[in-house]
């Protein structure tokens, strides 16, 4: 089994260079080494949303979900990929319900920000992004980043 520290730290070495085919291949490879941790699912999540595979990314998410939907990371990974495959709305209604779920998560609720933001309902988003500060403070720092959340800077 390949050291979990090591493995991440190639895997965004060669995420950044944009060589996101050798981090997939490198995951399979742990794999076949026995690894089949959720850790290395949810990096291949991670990469192929960094990729922009996003027919990838939700087929992968949807298979998460059914594994394991009591993790809330499954929930906006499929968000995501549906967003970029199908429709911003689509993706909300995902968020929507994992927010049901996951009523004290602030992931979930920062881009239930950024999605109501993107759709311009501005009160609605700044409320998620301000819900989601307060239960972790580091994502004030995201928000002053998140291309998502412009359209909220520039009102303010």
């Amino acid at each position: 089994m390949d050291n979990p520290a090591k493995l991440q730290e190639e895997l965004e070495g060669y995420c950044g260079l944009g060589m996101f085919d050798e981090a997939l291949r490198r995951i399979s490879q742990a794999r076949r080494k026995g690894d089949h941790s959720l850790t290395l699912d949810f990096l291949r999540t991670r990469i192929l949303r960094a990729a922009g595979r996003f027919v990838e990314l939700r087929k992968t998410a949807e298979q998460l979900r059914r594994q394991r939907p009591e993790e809330p990371e499954v929930w906006v990974s499929l968000a995501d990929a549906v967003r970029h495959q199908d429709s911003i709305q689509q993706g909300r209604s995902i968020l929507l319900e994992a927010e049901r779920k996951f009523p004290n998560n602030p992931h979930i609720k920062f881009q239930l920000g950024c999605y109501h933001c993107q759709l311009r309902d501005l009160d609605k988003a700044r409320s998620y992004v301000q819900a989601a500060i307060r239960l972790d403070e580091s994502w004030a720092n995201v928000a002053k980043e998140d291309a998502d959340l412009a359209p909220l800077r520039e009102k303010s």
